[in-house]
Order: structure tokens, then sequence, then C-alpha cells
């Protein structure tokens, strides 16, 4: 009776351990770019919020200053931890009833783990956001 030999695996020897180290680091920076590009989202949204709930204090007839409408602006975005000051915020109010309000608020988010891989390229590392929620005066 005559034995089939199996082929010698001597050649192959910590051929997973290379391709495990080879795909690493690629599934890390989807990972952490995903990570990167989730918060960045997360942060346009709360900002598209915030103005939304400025524009519509500014356009109810109730005695709200530009203070108060820059203060909601603030608060919304400081509830995600987000920190917005006064410069990034313009406002454009109608004067009379029907005509537009329009809130404008300028943000930038740096990516933190994708970030220095742009930087490597020469890209931005910061995803710079305008937002603008326009409502007619009441």
């Amino acid at each position: 009776m005559r034995r089939l030999r199996r082929p010698s695996r001597e050649g192959e020897r910590g051929q997973a351990l290379v391709e495990f180290a080879i795909t690493l680091p690629i599934l890390l920076f989807l990972l952490l770019g995903i990570a990167d590009f989730a918060r960045a989202w997360n942060v346009y949204e709360v900002l598209t919020d915030a103005g939304r709930e400025a524009a519509r204090l500014a356009v109810v007839d109730n005695g709200s200053t530009e203070a108060d409408v820059r203060a909601v602006v603030r608060a919304a975005a400081g509830r995600a931890g987000i920190s917005v000051q006064d410069e990034q915020i313009v406002i454009e109010e109608g004067a009379t009833r029907g005509e537009p309000t329009t809130v404008t608020i300028t943000h930038g988010q740096e990516l933190r783990w994708v970030g220095w891989m742009m930087g490597l390229v020469g890209a931005d590392r910061v995803l710079n956001f305008t937002v603008a929620s326009t409502m007619r005066r009441e």
C-alpha cells in the first residue's frame, strides 16, 4: 500500500503573521477614519440644530436680543461639548414681519486621528463647517 505525501509547508512559516502585519495598519486607519468623520458629522448636526433653535428665537416676536440668540447657539452647542465663540455667529435679522432672518454659524472641527495623515500630504487637518438657518419673521 502506497502512502500519499502531503505537500511541505516549510516555506510558508510566518505567512499569516506577515499578512496580518501588512493589513493591520490599513484596517486601523479605516476604523479611526470612520470614527473621526462620524464625530465631524455629529458636530455638523449639532450646529445645524443650534442654528435652527437660534433662528426660531430670533423670528418669534418675544423681545429677544442678539445676545439672547447668541446665547442659545452657545448653549445648544455646549450641550454636545462644542465651543462656539460670538465671532463665529452671524445674525441677519429681517426688520419687518415676513422678512427672512438668517443665523449663520462657522466652526472648524479638527480631525484627531486621521488629521496627522492628512497633514503629511499637505491637506488641512480641520474640516470647516458653515451652517445657515433661515426663517421668516413672525
